[in-house]
């Protein structure tokens, strides 16, 4: 709070800001942690909400009334959703070769006794092959490879269609 209190410049606007801190910060962060289910990313929404009250502070006529309540409610709910958001947006992590045991292209040369299908798998883009495991060696359903990987389910049917088309173009290069 004391960073908070340095940024105004009058005593009024300090003590109204420390009142309004003390009476809402419990709420505020309530209100994010609803939002998020994350504390600390609900702390972080909380702290972006503080700046902005400190930037809006001459529009709280008094600390306590419920308009007050109702403007920081408000701008707690809008950083929290923008922080969901940006969360959303933040790239999934991919699915690594090693933890579904399946060898890079590279490895399949370096043995000797793979089979036709085995090395034309190895051949396909990491992304067609991941899901190819997932529906065929693990028995996923499209919906479930959906949820798994934030896809939509109809993403998971097209690129396993294509994932499928690649392998036969593969097979019938080999076999050429």
């Amino acid at each position: 709070m004391l960073i908070y209190t340095q940024m105004l410049d009058t005593p009024e606007d300090r003590s109204k800001f420390e009142l309004i801190y003390r009476m809402y910060r419990g709420l505020m962060f309530h209100v994010a942690n609803r939002i998020l289910n994350n504390e600390h990313d609900a702390e972080d929404a909380v702290q972006q909400a503080f700046f902005a009250v400190l930037k809006n502070l001459d529009k709280f006529s008094e600390a306590g009334c419920p308009k007050s309540k109702s403007l920081i409610v408000t701008i707690v709910e809008r950083k929290a959703i923008d922080l969901y958001r940006v969360k959303q947006r933040q790239a999934a992590v991919p699915l690594e070769e090693e933890y579904i045991n399946v060898p890079s292209a590279s490895e399949v040369d370096a043995i000797p006794d793979r089979t036709v299908l085995a090395k034309a798998m190895a051949m396909l883009p990491t992304r067609y092959r991941e899901l190819l495991f997932l529906k065929y060696d693990n028995g996923y359903s499209e919906r479930e490879i959906a949820a798994m990987c934030s896809m939509t389910e109809a993403n998971v049917n097209k690129t396993i269609q294509r994932a499928k088309k690649k392998l036969e173009s593969i097979l019938e290069e080999q076999e050429a």
